[in-house]
């Protein structure tokens, strides 16, 4: 059945934010990537770590920001595994 004809409210997450391919992505860095210029050894991995720490909140935070802008609606759908 149709929303409109139901007159419910949905909302849909952006699956693209929420794939764990998006934030899981700096652990897989190769060693000659831009962010590693002038690292070497353990400091590679600290920053390897860093930056998919700064991408999942990064996930987290939009997608805490999408309840609370639609807690007003029926259903919030979150579309992880599009494909």
């Amino acid at each position: 059945m149709d929303a409109a004809k139901l007159n419910v409210k949905n909302a849909y997450l952006d699956p693209n934010v929420i794939c764990e391919a998006s934030y899981a992505g700096p652990l897989f860095w190769v060693d000659n990537h831009p962010a590693f210029t002038g690292a070497k050894g353990m400091a590679k991995e600290k920053i390897r770590h860093a930056a998919h720490k700064q991408a999942k909140e990064a996930a987290t935070l939009y997608i805490g920001k999408a309840l609370l802008a639609h807690q007003r609606f029926q259903y919030v759908f979150a579309p992880y595994h599009s494909g």
